[in-house]
């Protein structure tokens, strides 16, 4: 057996097990916002007691796929939400988690092969400063975060019937779930035909944005956001949590990644003078 496939094994068995423990607790709370809460901090902190004895917070990184779908699907499933609404929002987010899913399976190398960034943490702060950033920073931030942009979600689940007015949320959703999609097609093929190492890929999308997988990315939780002002344009306010998302993505993902292709790709120097940093846009040159 592989690496890769003993690796996938573990995953799918911890997830089970971290999204049981968090069904139970789900199942005993009424309010749907705080049960959600629950659910999604108990199977964060199964999983984060599971990568203080196997050293991997890369354990964590499918969560941000799985998460949503386990939480849409136990509450329309414990509060009856099966409206017409209900479906099309689920099936818009599953659409999107299994495509990102597949995707990290695909790129999944098995256990103890940990990304780059938990490898840094890990080696700058120590055991003792890496078990609380690991714990804080690394797995329930964006575990809140995620929380935070389905409460709009959570609300489109409550209401009844079809409401139209969802359509153009769901539509951004799916533009969101497209760029995704050709951003790692592109890169992926891109990584297969080129042997060149400290080579930065510059086709397809990636020739005019140098992050349009998170450009997709932000598209989607907007979309949500979207869909969210379609049904309850009244309490607007409580979809906000995208925000969150979006700033996550802006002020920690993109410039630790910007360092990151700047220290270990000849070519990046060139390519960011002449690339949009986010927005698909032409070339500056």
């Amino acid at each position: 057996m592989s690496e890769k496939i003993k690796g996938l094994i573990w995953n799918v068995v911890l997830y089970t097990v971290s999204f049981c423990v968090g069904f139970v607790l789900f199942g005993m709370i009424e309010n749907v916002f705080l049960a959600e809460a629950v659910l999604t901090a108990a199977a964060t902190l199964v999983i984060y007691i599971v990568t203080c004895f196997v050293p991997d917070t890369s354990l964590y990184d499918p969560y941000w796929s799985v998460a949503p779908v386990a939480m849409i699907a136990a509450a329309m499933i414990k509060y009856s939400y099966f409206s017409v609404n209900a479906f099309i929002l689920f099936g818009a987010v599953l659409i999107w988690a299994v495509r990102l899913t597949v995707n990290w399976a695909v790129t999944y190398k098995g256990l103890l092969h940990e990304d780059w960034r938990y490898r840094m943490y890990r080696e700058k702060t120590g055991p003792f400063g890496f078990a609380f950033i690991n714990l804080v920073g690394l797995q329930f931030v964006p575990t809140i975060v995620v929380y935070a942009g389905l409460v709009g979600a959570f609300f489109i689940l409550q209401t009844g019937g079809f409401s139209p007015a969802i359509l153009p949320g769901i539509a951004v959703m799916m533009l969101g779930v497209g760029l995704e999609f050709f951003s790692d097609r592109a890169i992926h093929r891109f990584l297969r035909e080129n042997k060149v190492p400290g080579k930065t890929c510059d086709i397809s999308l990636w020739k005019y944005s140098r992050h349009p997988n998170y450009l997709g990315e932000m598209t989607f939780w907007t979309g949500i956001f979207i869909a969210f002002l379609g049904v309850r344009p009244d309490i607007w306010y409580f979809g906000l949590g995208f925000l969150l998302i979006i700033a996550l993505f802006i002020f920690v993902s993109i410039p630790l990644m910007e360092k990151h292709n700047m220290e270990r790709r000849t070519d990046y120097a060139e390519y960011k003078s002449r690339t949009s940093a986010l927005l698909i846009l032409p070339n500056k040159r």
